[in-house]
Formats: C-alpha cells, structure tokens, sequence
C-alpha cells in the first residue's frame, strides 16, 4: 500500500532550479536508499518530503492524501527527518528524547515508556542520564533516531545516517534501520554515499542526479579518500590518484560518467588532467553504444559510438589511453 508519493516535484532559489522530479511513490513498510554525489539534491528533497520545506511546484500525497508544507501536526507528525548534523540540546539524553513526545502532548506514563523502548532500539538504554552534547558522532546519530522513533512516525527519513560515523557505529546503525522496520513497519527512507550499503539495507535504490532521478547505475565508482599531490587537489583510491577540480575533505567515494572519457590507442593530447594508459579487458555492445572496460590501475569504464569503436579498430587486450576533466569526477 502507498504511504507518500511525490509529483512533478521542482524547487528553485533564486530563478535556478535544483530539483525537477516527475514522480516517486513509496510503499508502507518498504526501506528506500538513495544515492548520488554532493550537491546532487537529496537533502533538498528530503525537506520537502518531510514538510518542513515548500516546494516551488507538484504535491506531496500522504496517505492518499495531498499536503502542503506546515501542515498541523496531525498530518507531519506522521513523518519524521533526522539530519545529517542533529542537534543535540543542552540537556540529558533523556530529556533530547522526550522533547518531541512533549511538543505533542503525549501523556507523562505513555512517554516515559516510549523513550524506554527507544533507546533500548538503538542499544542507548545506559545513557538516558548522560549529557547529550558529550556524545560522540555515531552515538549522537543513534540518539536522534531514537528521538524521532519515540513519535512512532510512519516515515522516517534519515540524511545520511552513517556518514562521518565510526565502523561499530556503522554496523549499528545499519542494523537499527533494520530493526526499526520490522518492529514497527516504519517506511524508512535514507541517503547514502555507500553504495553497497544502499543495496544491502533497501528494498530499492534511486539515484538522484543534478536533481534529476537516474535509472542509470553510478559507474566507475571508487572508494578512496581525498589528499594533495603537491598543491593539487587528488581523490586516492588507494591504486591511483584522480586529479579534482577542488579539494573536499568529506568525500569518500568518486564517479565518473563512461561517455565523459575520452579514449585512443595513441598519446592523448589534451588538457584534460586525469590520463592514464591502460588495456581494454572487455567490450559489450548496447545498441549503438559499445561499452569498454579498461584496466588502468583501475578498471574505468568507457562508452564510445559502434562508428568510433569501428574506425579505431579496438580489441580486447589492447593497450589504449584514456583521459577526462577533473570537472567531469564526482565525489560522494
């Protein structure tokens, strides 16, 4: 059954449009993931989803029903967001718990047992007395889902709930989502830059990209870290060092689109500055597109037209050239 469908969804600021999306409905009791790189429109969406932001056209329909931003809490109680970044108030971890079941008159008994229950979801229960902003990461984010769990929401909407997070916190946090889910049927919504998380965890993958909805998978995409190669910003993979337009400490994953590639059996001359020399591993056809792998320290993947793949005469086990702008890598 269909909890919450979002309809030509756009948003803009300032006359430029960050998000246009058609259409996404999801079911009562299903676990939803979304991927795509920074600034790709995820959190942006999930503000409008949550009511807490207007969209600048479409509808949000909840439970068949269609409502606007700021709707009373009869209607957003029922979906709950946790950011990125919660916010911890100066007080005991208790009392960060109860805030949302007071702000909606849930009597004192009812409460106390719902603040019980959910730290003991996420494995809290020993810190209901201790001070919320004394936290760390990973045990803050485990907090704020508690917090929004007490509400017993029938979505809940979380913004990547494991990045910045240590590994035990990860796999706790994973596993709460699960649990979470089974326990109370909550539709369960996140965002992620792990994509092996995505699939582990869901029950469908959305990929958002440039604030479009993408059924194409993310393709060469890397896990690594970023550092500096002299003065130049690189994302490491741990094999090889692509060049970025920018540094960016956050990001631990990277993509690039196979058509951004360019690919030749001679020297490329060109400023683009990530080229590598590798040899081609595999070819697929799809349509007019011929798809090659190339194991260039990594294995990238590279779509060129039937004409182009034809005329350069390109075989397995080839050695090649490959090359691509740092403005065409996306980091996650």
């Amino acid at each position: 059954m269909q909890i919450i469908e979002a309809k030509n969804i756009t948003k803009a600021y300032d006359g430029h449009k960050v998000l246009d999306i058609d259409h996404y409905e999801f079911e009562r009791g299903g676990i939803y993931a979304f991927v795509g790189p920074n600034g790709s429109g995820k959190t942006t969406f999930f503000r409008i989803l949550s009511l807490l932001e207007q969209p600048t056209t479409g509808t949000i329909t909840i439970n068949g029903k269609g409502v606007t931003a700021f709707e009373p809490h009869t209607t957003r109680k029922k979906i709950v967001l946790v950011h990125q970044e919660p916010v911890m108030f100066d007080t005991s971890v208790k009392k960060n718990v109860a805030l949302g079941l007071s702000y909606r008159g849930v009597p004192r008994r009812e409460a106390a047992d719902r603040i019980r229950e959910s730290l003991e979801m996420v494995g809290m229960s020993g810190f209901s007395k201790r001070h919320a902003r004394n936290l760390s990461g990973g045990e803050t984010k485990r907090v704020a889902i508690a917090r929004g769990i007490a509400i017993r929401p029938e979505v809940l909407i979380l913004d990547e709930p494991t990045a910045n997070v240590d590994v035990l916190n990860i796999l706790k946090i994973e596993e709460i989502i699960k649990n979470i889910n089974k326990k109370y049927n909550t539709t369960i919504i996140f965002s992620t830059h792990n994509i092996s998380q995505a699939y582990r965890l869901s029950n469908k993958v959305l990929t958002l990209m440039s604030g479009r909805p993408s059924s194409e998978p993310v393709k060469n995409f890397f896990s690594g870290k970023c550092g500096k190669l002299g003065d130049e910003p690189v994302f490491n993979t741990g094999r090889i060092d692509i060049r970025l337009p920018e540094h960016n400490e956050e990001a631990g994953y990277a993509s690039i689109d196979p058509k951004e590639i360019i690919i030749s059996k001679d020297r490329i001359s060109s400023s683009a500055r990530n080229q590598y020399s590798g040899e081609i591993t595999e070819i697929r056809k799809d349509g007019e597109i011929i798809g090659l792998s190339v194991d260039a320290g990594e294995i990238f993947h590279v779509d060129v037209t039937q004409r182009s793949f034809s005329e350069m005469g390109l075989n397995i086990g080839q050695k090649v050239f490959i090359a691509f702008k740092a403005s065409s890598v996306l980091l996650y």
